[in-house]
């Protein structure tokens, strides 16, 4: 008998084994890639309100010209007490933090993906940055759209078209990471073998 189905199997490896995992394969990677964004949440917000504050006490002012830059500052929202700059600096290193915790999650634990690394980060990259741009056009669109609804209050308003635009990414996000970006080759090879 061999040690090695005496030892116990990882948590994550159980929860991939159970009958509902292997029954519902596509919707139990979808649910451990809701996962891994939330999270990669809680460090993306941490590190942005950590860099709020460190740029401010800084004095950070200077926004380099740049269309992406000239995007953001458009459609992010004004903070009190902050300059423009140190709310966009803040916002793309906590970005970059959230996104890059979400690829190892997405690549180790929702989709176990075998592929060229190099090519994956390269796609997801490409990926980021359309998605960020996207978001920056489509968040304010829905903003004015949902604000055309004259019974809302404001609050209600941002919050709604703030909900609605962190939804709509996802029609993308999710495929382009499972079937593009985290491709696991070893499982087309098994079955090609079987």
């Amino acid at each position: 008998m061999s040690s090695a189905t005496n030892e116990p199997q990882p948590f994550l490896d159980r929860l991939d084994n159970h009958p509902f995992a292997k029954k519902h394969a596509e919707l139990w990677k979808f649910l451990k890639f809701l996962c891994a964004g939330l999270i990669a949440s809680g460090p993306d917000l941490g590190t942005q309100m950590l860099f709020l504050y460190l740029f401010r006490a800084w004095n950070v002012t200077k926004l380099p010209h740049f269309f992406f830059f000239d995007l953001l500052a458009r459609t992010l929202p004004p903070r009190d007490g902050f300059s423009l700059a140190t709310v966009v600096y803040s916002f793309m290193i906590s970005t970059c933090v959230g996104y890059t915790i979400s690829f190892i999650l997405n690549r180790k634990v929702a989709f176990h993906a075998d592929s060229n690394v190099a090519l994956s980060t390269f796609y997801y990259v490409l990926l980021v940055i359309f998605t960020i741009a996207a978001t920056s056009l489509i968040g304010p669109t829905l903003e004015g759209a949902v604000g055309k609804i004259t019974f809302l209050p404001t609050v209600m308003v941002q919050i709604l078209s703030k909900i609605i635009s962190m939804g709509i990414p996802n029609l993308w996000v999710y495929p382009v990471n499972r079937f593009i970006i985290h491709r696991k080759k070893k499982e087309s090879v098994s079955a090609a073998v079987a």
